[in-house]
Formats: C-alpha cells, sequence, structure tokens
C-alpha cells in the first residue's frame, strides 16, 4: 500500500513526539498536530468522532475545523493522536480530542463545540499539557472538544 506523502509527515511528526498510547501508567499525553496536518489527504471516517450514530463525514470536520481556525480570535486548532491501531490496517491515526486556542468567550466555543457535534467544550487539556504546542497569551485559552 503507498502512503502519501501527507500521511507520512503526520505519522514522522507524531514520532517525533514521542507516541505513546495513553495510558495511565506512562502518563503521558497524546502528541497534537495541526487540524490542517491531521486532515491532509485524510478520508478515513473512523479517524474522528466515531461515537457519533450519524457520523457526518471526515470532510465535514475537515470544513468545520478550517473555518474555525481561519477566525481572527482562534490562534491554533489542533487534534491530539490518541491510537495509532488503525494505521495497521491503513486507516488514518484515531484522534480523541480537538484543542482550540482562542480568545473567543466561552459561549462561542460551545457553539463552536455544538456545530461540530461535540459533547461540549472544556478547559484546558484532558490528558495534561502536551509536549508540543503553541502557549496561550493574555486572553487566550485553551477548549478541548470530544465526541464521547
Amino acid at each position: 500500500m503507498e502512503v502519501s506523502k501527507s500521511r507520512a509527515a503526520l505519522l514522522r511528526e507524531i514520532f517525533a513526539q514521542g507516541f505513546r498510547t495513553p495510558d495511565w501508567r506512562h502518563k503521558e499525553p497524546p502528541p497534537v498536530v495541526s487540524a490542517e496536518m491531521f486532515f491532509a489527504d485524510n478520508d478515513d471516517n473512523e479517524c474522528i468522532a466515531v461515537n457519533l450514530d450519524d457520523h457526518p463525514g471526515v470532510d465535514f470536520f475537515r470544513s468545520k475545523l478550517a473555518d474555525i481556525a481561519a477566525k481572527p480570535e482562534v490562534a491554533a486548532v489542533l487534534v491530539n493522536i490518541y491510537d495509532l491501531d488503525p494505521v495497521i490496517y491503513g486507516g488514518w491515526p484515531y484522534a480523541e480530542n480537538v484543542h482550540i486556542l482562542t480568545s473567543a468567550p466561552e459561549e462561542i466555543v460551545q457553539d463552536w463545540a455544538a456545530e461540530l457535534h461535540s459533547d461540549g467544550a472544556a478547559e484546558g487539556w484532558p490528558y495534561g499539557e502536551p509536549r508540543q504546542h503553541p502557549q496561550a497569551v493574555d486572553g487566550q485559552r485553551w477548549w478541548w472538544l470530544s465526541w464521547d
């Protein structure tokens, strides 16, 4: 099976950040990559939000997150890499959360979460701060979205 250049670059970045499947023994936060990198050439609908009963497809998430990332009050949109098992079978790395660094008020972030069919947004990092990520400046906060 041929691996696209985008997928190969994604996997190199994941391993450069020291990927380990998150568990309570290692207490290592999962790596994060830009949404743009995660969705480049990605056609795997099971890479994100697999718990949704009526999954809108990977293109939906690519488009919605690109729209959010383009907003002037958004500094970064990252995707955490929770599991690589799907890669073994030709799939894309699995993301459990999306992280948004923004100065937008909570009400706006919750609206974005609803648009993305998420269970809602919460402030901070659910598995601890990853090794590499942009730092918040005055007025900005990190939010995370999940689909449980």
